[in-house]
Formats: structure tokens, C-alpha cells, sequence
């Protein structure tokens, strides 16, 4: 009777163990509740549980691509860089959500201070979409931001030029201090065309455009984006 009786509690104890234990989809759902929820720490936890039970389970190969995402983007959101990392490029390699992936790289290298790579995840993904406007958004900033070093110099040069006063004491003098901000500003030009290029919108840029265009003595030039820019503004 006792024998009986431990087998049936052993059989019990299987039985409750079976129903309590969580299958891998168990925390994928949980993680996709947590993302609905803005906890994206959690979500990106929850997915990695799933993960882990999927490869216990000899399953990985079941994992579904947009889950991959998933992780990659809670952990980019939670910055989790490392792990960011790792999952938009399995996500990348996977072709999921197309551009998506790119995007998420490459403000995790951004936010890791990697401009290296944050210009180069741009350059991928421009390749291989070239008409996707968020990539194109990012890369405009990019090129307003290294437009703007030898634009802001170039001012400085200038603005240290007019305060001088050597516009009437020494004409020479003060033609060759203008040509020194000149030369910034056509240096400057090249990069903001870029970022003009990749987003037409970008206020930035056509600011800066605008005036590298008139400190260039390129009034028509200067004009269009001009008229660009007062559009945008209305």
C-alpha cells in the first residue's frame, strides 16, 4: 500500500511539474506583452529565456526571425549595447524587417560613441535601401554634423575679422582673414551638399547651405535653397 502510494505522489509531483513549466513561446508572448508595456528590459530578458529553452530543446532553428528582431530592438531601447548588437546582426542576416535593423545598429553604435560604425551600418543599409527615409534621415545628420565643424570655423574666422576693425585699417590684412573663413566654408560645402542629398528637408542643412552658398558669392545658389527653406517654415 505504501508503494502505491510514493508512486502516485511521484506521479502527482511529474504531473504538477508539467503543467508549471513554461514553454519557450511562454516568454515570447511575455516578452511581447512587455513591449506593448514600454519595459523593454524585460522583454529583452524575457526573450532571452526563450532562447535558452528553444536550444535546450535542440529547437533554435524554430526561433522566429521577427522574435530575433525583438530582442535586438528592446535591448537597443533598454541600452543593452552589447547585446543590441548581436541581434540586429543576426536580424540583419535573417533579411527581417528589411531597413529596420540598420536603423537600430546604427544608433547603437551612435549611442555607443562607435562613429566608425555608425556611419559604416549607415552606408550598409543605404546600399541595400537606398530609398528608406529614416536611413536617409540619419546619414543627413550625420553630414550636417561633419558639415558643421569647418562651417562653424569659418564664421569664427569671420565674425573675428569684422570685430577687428581691420576692414579700415588694413584692407589687405583683412581680404586674407575672409579668405581664411572661404576656405573653411568650401570645405564645409561638399559635406552639407551630402546631407542635402540624402534628406532635402533637413532645416539644418539647408541653413548652413544657404549660407556657405552667399558667403561664397553664389547668390542664386543661395536664392533656391532660400526658398527651399521659407517653404518648409510656412
Amino acid at each position: 500500500m505504501k508503494h502505491l502510494l510514493s508512486i502516485a505522489l511521484v506521479a502527482m509531483a511529474l504531473s504538477l511539474n508539467a503543467q508549471t513549466t513554461e514553454a519557450p513561446e511562454d516568454f515570447v508572448n511575455k516578452g511581447n506583452a512587455a513591449v506593448q508595456l514600454k519595459d523593454y528590459k524585460g522583454a529583452f530578458e524575457n526573450y532571452q529565456k526563450a532562447f535558452t529553452l528553444y536550444e535546450k530543446q535542440g529547437k533554435a532553428k524554430d526561433i522566429a526571425p521577427e522574435t530575433i528582431y525583438n530582442a535586438g530592438y528592446c535591448a537597443h531601447k533598454a541600452n543593452l549595447h552589447d547585446d543590441a548588437i548581436t541581434y540586429l546582426k543576426k536580424a540583419i542576416e535573417l533579411n527581417v524587417k528589411e531597413a529596420r535593423p540598420y536603423q537600430n545598429l546604427a544608433e547603437t553604435y551612435k549611442a555607443k560613441k562607435d562613429n566608425e560604425m555608425y556611419e559604416k551600418t549607415l552606408e550598409e543599409g543605404l546600399a541595400k535601401y537606398p530609398n528608406d527615409k529614416a536611413l536617409n534621415k540619419l546619414m543627413a545628420n550625420l553630414y550636417v554634423q561633419k558639415a558643421n565643424v569647418f562651417y562653424k570655423k569659418g564664421n569664427e574666422i569671420k565674425k573675428a575679422a569684422n570685430d577687428s576693425g581691420l576692414s579700415q585699417t588694413d584692407a589687405d590684412a583683412y581680404n586674407a582673414e575672409l579668405d581664411k573663413s572661404k576656405a573653411e566654408f568650401e570645405q564645409a560645402l561638399p559635406l552639407v551638399e551630402k546631407a542635402y542629398k540624402y534628406d532635402s528637408k533637413n532645416k539644418n542643412a539647408l541653413k548652413i547651405l544657404q549660407n556657405v552658398y552667399t558667403a561664397l558669392d553664389r547668390p542664386e545658389d543661395a536664392e533656391k535653397i532660400k526658398a527651399e527653406l521659407d517653404a518648409l517654415q510656412k
